[in-house]
């Protein structure tokens, strides 16, 4: 789904997007000239692999997600680090928030039933 920053106000905008068995939905609103808020949820299963044996795993998401949206470039203030998606073509597509937070959230270490035993998990 993509939305126009430019149609955007400080009424929130429900959203829904899903990738194969992960649903993504909230809302976004406008925060500032080119900022949005978007609160969402990450919901479903995500087929992975054991990060040890290459065993095939389902992982179960459940996972609440609040995200600046940025029309352009964004510049931390202080330099402090913050979790901001910057888009350039003046419109928010959810579906490539979605990919983005999955490729995220698969990047960390996941195993399998029987390599969380070896691991004392």
């Amino acid at each position: 789904m993509k939305i126009r920053f430019d149609r955007l106000s400080n009424t929130p905008v429900n959203f829904q997007s899903s990738i194969d068995m992960v649903e993504f939905s909230g809302s976004i609103k406008k925060s500032s000239l080119n900022l949005a808020k978007c609160s969402g949820k990450l919901s479903g299963k995500l087929e992975h692999i054991c990060d040890r044996c290459g065993a095939d795993i389902v992982l179960n998401l459940d996972e609440e997600l609040n995200l600046n949206l940025s029309d352009g470039i964004y510049k931390d203030i202080d330099n402090e680090l913050s979790n901001t998606i910057e888009f350039y073509d003046g419109q928010i597509d959810t579906d490539e928030i979605l990919i983005s937070e999955l490729e995220a959230f698969k990047s960390d270490y996941f195993y399998c039933d029987n390599c969380k035993i070896l691991e004392g998990e």
